[in-house]
């Protein structure tokens, strides 16, 4: 999962490659040597041509003041290189993992025999699994070198499913080398605090993975107040390794704590995301606040005429139905005989320009951009020039809501504030999670707070991008237009009562005169007739933009039926019908807005007391560069 996890943050995941030589050689498959802590580290077959006379490993197992092992490591190995120009060094690679959890290897330095130092570079394996230190001479080396390394490491007790006891099971040169050993011996020196917490089970093993032959030689002794374990093995083959294993008692150790809280990087990117989700809230406050649109009158009265002075790309601006607004002002040209909607064909339509005369400058643009190349738009097709130009045309309309005082910005220093603080907050969460993830700690948790953290920082500049509240007079036409909505939403005898008493609704500037607008008939309780007709009419391309089209469409073709009419500004495919013209309506709201925008691990055993193998993990490999 951490693993999986890194991977997804950074997009870099890579797997080492074992020689094919090593493969053969080896009884066991990668995967085993993985699961142990021992790999081979892939170098070029040439330069693994040399032998190591021995190696020696001075270990100093102790415990810190969290009961969490340490262990010191002191390498000497002893190679022994053709006289040939081929080899500048070896490689050591020392397995960062033991059994599933990090040890916290840290190279301390490099010398030879002679305590003189020797120049090294270190660097992680692609997969994450070994530290790598290559030390190399510019100059070729012949004949017998000796490198002495020394690190540290932690937490590196086995806790066996198989019994109660604490185990230090460890590969001292590790099942990885393609080079034989003439000897590999061993010292282990414990700590005196931890010499009454032995059990007195010791066992040694060599051999390749998995095999349970016990070593040459081994041998323990009082060294002081410490406890000394030696053991020995001799003419290693390629791929074998030498293993000790001493027992200790139950709760001698702790393990190492991979939870959550046990890191300050996780908390750290947990804090971030915590920050995120402050600035979140503090976007959200403002926009309800200082950001929010002006509460206008507090009431909805019905509305029955489209508002005085505004076009549809305003309307649409003010209640938040941009998506609608152009098919709505394809639609009200039609009805106020600009243009005349062609049905062709089952949802095909098309626009026969009539009259550009008595267009504001925006509907003008519109127009022009439908009949530019000549007086018919077939809208079945979609048309990517045609699409630019109306979006074009819709953000200067957007933008014309400043100007005209429906909006005003808002935000100022404090939406740059709370922006710049939410892309820290995630970027902080995003580090420190990295960070510990490579410290393999909280298991997916510090990848869940940087994901958290990215929405909070996302939610943040959503709310705080565009702030254009409207103005006293920006939610005087919002409120108008709710109100056209409750009208057109009425039953047919309230939205007759309503016309029959226009004195009742309330009066505002976005209305004309009371007296141009009240149909005759129904101010004078007759019945519906044309005018009531014409009325709902140029109700229509607002019933479009409020997404109740198809239930208007079906009020005027009753209207139709009962004025035995037909819409002059509307062609269907044959003779007119009303159910035809009633569902043709909405599929020409949903193809004419496609016209023009759709162009854009396993369980582990012991082996102190016996029955376990070469391989207890640790040891790692390496090879010659």
């Amino acid at each position: 999962m951490r693993r999986f996890a890194i991977s997804l943050l950074l997009a870099a995941a890579f797997v080492i490659t074992v020689p094919a030589a090593a493969a053969a050689a080896a009884p066991a498959d990668a995967a085993d040597r993985a699961a142990n802590g021992s790999a081979v580290v892939a170098v070029r077959s040439s330069t693994d041509d040399f032998s190591f006379d021995s190696m020696h490993a001075d270990f100093e197992l102790g415990i810190d003041g969290d009961g969490r092992s340490t262990l010191r490591t002191t390498e000497a190995l002893v190679a022994r290189f053709p006289d040939v120009d081929q080899n500048h060094g070896i490689r050591r690679a020392i397995p960062r993992h033991y059994r599933g959890h990090l040890t916290d290897v840290e190279v301390m330095g490099v010398t030879d025999e002679n305590g003189s130092p020797r120049g090294f570079e270190t660097e992680t394996s692609e997969d994450g699994d070994f530290l790598l230190v290559t030390i190399a001479d510019a100059d070729y080396v012949h004949g017998v070198q000796s490198y002495v390394i020394t690190y540290t490491q932690r937490d590196v007790i086995l806790f066996a499913n198989d019994s109660e006891n604490e185990e230090f099971y460890w590969d001292v040169n590790g099942t990885g080398w393609a080079q034989p050993f003439g000897e590999v011996t061993a010292s282990l020196r414990i700590d005196p605090a931890l010499v009454p917490k032995l059990n007195g089970d010791t066992a040694c093993y060599e051999g390749v993975l998995g095999n349970t032959t016990s070593c040459t030689a081994m041998a323990s002794a009082a060294d002081g107040d410490a406890w000394l374990v030696t053991a020995r093995a001799t003419d290693l083959a390629p791929f074998e390794n030498l293993t000790v294993a001493i027992g200790f008692r139950p709760g001698t150790f702790v393990p190492r704590d991979d939870s959550f809280f046990s890191s300050g990087w996780s908390i750290a990117g947990l804090g971030a995301a915590i920050a995120a989700f402050l600035t979140a809230i503090g976007a959200w406050i403002a926009r309800m606040t200082v950001w929010r649109d002006h509460p206008g009158r507090g009431m909805v009265i019905p509305e029955y005429l489209p508002p005085k002075g505004v076009n549809l790309l305003e309307a649409a601006d003010a209640c938040g139905r941009k998506a609608k607004a152009m098919p709505a002002q394809f639609l009200s040209f039609a009805v106020r005989h600009k243009v005349r909607v062609v049905e062709r064909k089952k949802h095909a339509y098309a626009l026969e320009a009539v009259t550009s005369e008595g267009l504001d400058p925006t509907e003008s643009e519109i127009f022009g951009a439908l009949f530019s190349l000549s007086g018919t738009r077939d809208l079945s097709k979609p048309d990517t020039i045609l699409s630019g130009r109306l979006r074009s045309v819709g953000s200067a309309a957007s933008e014309g809501m400043l100007g005209n005082g429906y909006r005003v910005k808002r935000g100022g220093g404090l939406r740059g504030l709370l922006v710049v603080v939410g892309a820290i907050a995630a970027g902080a969460s995003l580090l420190f999670g990295i960070i510990a993830l490579d410290n393999e700690v909280g298991s997916g948790w510090p990848v869940l707070a940087f994901i958290a953290a990215v929405l909070f920082a996302v939610l943040t500049f959503g709310l705080a991008s565009r702030i254009r509240p409207l103005t006293e007079k920006g939610a005087e036409l919002r409120d108008y237009l709710a109100g056209m909505k409750l009208y057109i939403g009425l039953a047919e005898q309230e939205r007759l009562r309503v016309l029959q008493s226009p004195e009742g609704a309330l009066r505002s500037s976005l209305r004309p005169d009371p007296d141009e607008v009240v149909p005759a008939d129904a101010a004078a309780g007759g019945s519906p007739g044309p005018q009531v007709l014409k009325l709902y009419e140029r109700m229509l391309p607002f019933a479009v933009l409020f997404g109740q089209e198809k239930d208007w469409a079906a009020v005027l073709s009753d209207y139709y039926e009962r004025e035995g009419t037909a819409p002059d500004w509307y062609a269907g495919s044959g003779p007119f019908n009303a159910a035809v013209f009633s569902s043709g309506i909405g599929s020409f709201s949903s193809s004419s807005s496609s016209s023009w925008s759709s162009s854009s691990s396993s369980s582990s055993s012991g082996g102190s007391s016996g029955g376990g193998s070469s391989g207890g993990g640790g040891g790692g490999g390496g090879g010659g560069v």
